[in-house]
């Protein structure tokens, strides 16, 4: 009786959330479609979506009726009215996860709601930054490459000179834009970091170290791109700075970043295992 109760309720709210949300699902959507940064968030929509249909059984075993988990709800609904109605997408699309975290705690139990924290982790990922707070960050970050870029050529005896953003070298100024900042190589290195350890580890602090090592590991990529461009035009007079072949160089440092995201996670795989077997 429970059970089916539960179930009814579920697909009442599930109906009732579709119908309300729609708004933010249109406008996400239309976001994740026009920035680069998002454009993992097709991709990893469906597999938040399989990361519940793995836990199909805790929600049919879960105890449920959480009364806090209602206060969850209320608050999310005041959120996205008042967000709506000033039209703040960021606020309209926090109000999703917290309208679905106070429906799996609700009528779920915690239990529920702390093995679905990865994938409701994920959806806020999925949130655009405020464009104001992400101007600052990728300013700081565009500052910070700057900095160790001309840190590491000054170690190779490049002659340059630093303004702000931009080395000067002997024949060639470069620019470091927005792109070369590694926002985009941050936010998608979390969020695989974050699927990667959910689907291969097991305790939840080697996750959070394997989230935690990602963030270096973009932002050495991105002083490892400007630092091969001005290497690459200073003894090859190679310009690698535009076209198809700074693309390529794009892909193939993301690629390198992949690749040593994935040896940290096998790394770590082997602690458990060895602390296991300890």
């Amino acid at each position: 009786m429970k059970g089916q109760k539960t179930l009814i309720l579920t697909m009442l709210m599930a109906g009732l959330f579709i119908v309300a949300y729609y708004p933010i699902f249109k406008i996400l959507a239309i976001k994740w479609a026009g920035s680069e940064d998002y454009i993992h968030a097709f991709f990893t929509v469906p597999i938040i979506l399989y990361m519940g249909w793995l836990k199909s059984e805790s929600f049919i075993t879960g105890e449920g009726w959480e009364k806090s988990g209602l206060a969850w709800i209320i608050l999310a609904t005041a959120l996205y009215i008042v967000s709506l109605q000033l039209q703040i997408p960021s606020f309209i699309a926090m109000s999703t996860v917290l309208m679905v975290s106070g429906a799996i705690l609700y009528l779920y139990g915690l239990k529920v709601l702390r093995e679905m924290s990865i994938p409701l982790l994920l959806l806020i990922l999925l949130i655009p930054v405020p464009d104001q707070l992400l101007s600052m960050l990728t300013a700081s970050l565009q500052l910070k490459v700057s900095q160790a870029s001309e840190l590491l050529l000054q170690l190779c005896n490049v002659p340059l000179f630093r303004e702000g953003n931009v080395l000067h070298i002997s024949e060639k100024t470069f620019q470091i834009v927005e792109a070369c900042s590694g926002i985009r190589s941050l936010i998608s290195l979390i969020t695989l970091s974050l699927i990667l350890g959910y689907f291969s580890l097991k305790n939840y602090w080697s996750i959070v170290i394997l989230v935690s090592l990602s963030i270096p590991v973009a932002v050495l990529v991105n002083i490892m791109r400007v630092f091969s461009l001005v290497l690459a035009f200073h003894f090859f007079r190679l310009d690698l700075s535009s076209g198809s072949e700074h693309t390529i160089m794009g892909l193939v440092l993301f690629g390198i970043a992949l690749v040593v995201l994935f040896v940290l996670q096998r790394m770590l795989e082997l602690w458990e295992t060895k602390k296991k077997s300890s």
